[in-house]
């Protein structure tokens, strides 16, 4: 039995999707000019894969969000990849999407779920916009788009939460993404909400009403979600070399070798494949690396936590001289282009640990979530 499904890539149908005989058969419309990944160029024969093409899976919901939509329309219809993708298709992060896409209304203003005095918000936001999130990670998280006051516009945004087994989630990533935003690494825009549950993200795949394309590292692997663990940093820069533009390569292997320092710095953990990717606009003559996202101290959860992916001698908290040997042989760093950015980084980490401080002088309900926080943060290697 054949089910199929129209691909979009920036409101133009470039494709369809089918499931037939065990596989997943992608094939381009005559018409196609715009390529729905890196991976898949264009061409006359289908693309086929025994799972969902890497692309498709990519902004797929888990977690949470995924159960929330089975509770919906299990009842109604099957809820394979093919249905999944029909309803929250033409909702998808990104340029490419499914089905029709019309321009959804949203009446929400930022400043409302900034300051919401509601204590079910995220719930209820969860229950109205579950169906228009596709974006992946077990973490809850929903796509909305609200009115921000100081720009005056309709702007688009990711809104997570968390569940009970990782309390204080949105505060971790907050502070995480402070302390990189202090070291320089480009980040997108963000906010927490006044009763710290709520931690929004400006969407970066969007500029000017238009979708850039985004890949994650699992799509430029030819990886499956599943297979995000799977890998190596030394992987990820080889990408960088073979996709991003060479105008932009250099500053992009800094900012990857940066984003790994800090990641030794504030013990991130979950530092996998889907959390990190590039952005382009139709051409690919203009990629670059995407903003950091999605940083957090995951040992504040998991004492031992290890790093998600493999670095020269597997998956450990590496010694300075791994990442020096890595800096220069793999990314091209000069020697003190590799001591700036290690001078940034400890920088960075000493003035978030002086803003938590002040933070618990004014808010003392966190300080015993902070202060453990804070002590899993180190200043060197």
């Amino acid at each position: 039995m054949e089910d199929s499904i129209k691909v979009f890539v920036n409101k133009t149908h470039s494709g369809n999707l089918s499931y037939e005989d065990d596989k997943y058969i992608f094939n381009y419309k005559e018409s196609a000019r715009d390529l729905v990944s890196l991976t898949m160029p264009l061409r006359n024969s289908s693309w086929n894969s025994k799972k969902l093409h890497p692309i498709f899976q990519m902004n797929m919901p888990e977690g949470a969000l995924k159960d929330t939509i089975k509770n919906h329309f299990s009842k109604i219809q099957k809820m394979d990849d093919i249905n999944f993708l029909k309803l929250i298709g033409p909702y998808m992060l990104g340029r490419v999407k499914f089905e029709e896409i019309g321009d959804v209304k949203d009446d929400l203003k930022l400043e409302d779920i900034l300051n919401s005095s509601k204590q079910n918000l995220f719930d209820e936001l969860l229950e109205r916009f579950a169906i228009r999130s596709g974006v992946s990670g077990v973490q809850p998280k929903i796509l909305l788009k609200a009115h921000n006051k100081t720009t005056m516009k309709f702007e688009h945004y990711i809104v997570k939460s968390w569940e009970d087994n990782y309390p204080n989630l949105a505060l971790n990533e907050y502070f995480c993404m402070k302390a990189c935003s202090y070291a320089k690494l480009p980040t997108p825009e963000f906010y927490i909400s006044d009763d710290f549950k709520m931690f929004i993200m400006k969407r970066f795949d969007i500029l000017e009403n238009t979708y850039l394309g985004f890949e994650d590292m699992c799509v430029l692997t030819a990886r499956g979600t599943e297979q995000k663990y799977d890998g190596s940093y030394e992987e990820i820069v080889r990408v960088i070399k073979d996709v991003i533009s060479a105008e932009k390569r250099k500053e992009s292997l800094k900012i990857f070798f940066k984003a790994l320092v800090m990641n030794h710095l504030l013990k991130n953990g979950d530092g996998h494949l889907k959390n990190y990717g590039i952005l382009y606009q139709n051409d690919f003559e203009d990629s670059y690396l995407a903003p950091i996202y999605d940083v957090i101290t995951t040992t504040a959860y998991i004492k031992n936590d290890i790093p998600a992916l493999r670095l020269s001698d597997g998956k450990l908290w590496w010694k300075e001289k791994t990442y020096k040997t890595f800096a220069k042989q793999s990314c091209g760093l000069t020697n003190s282009e590799y001591e700036l950015i290690l001078k940034e980084c400890k920088e960075a980490v000493i003035k978030t640990k002086k803003e938590v401080e002040e933070f618990i002088v004014k808010y003392p309900d966190t300080k015993n979530f902070l202060e453990n926080l804070t002590l899993c943060w180190v200043e060197e290697f």
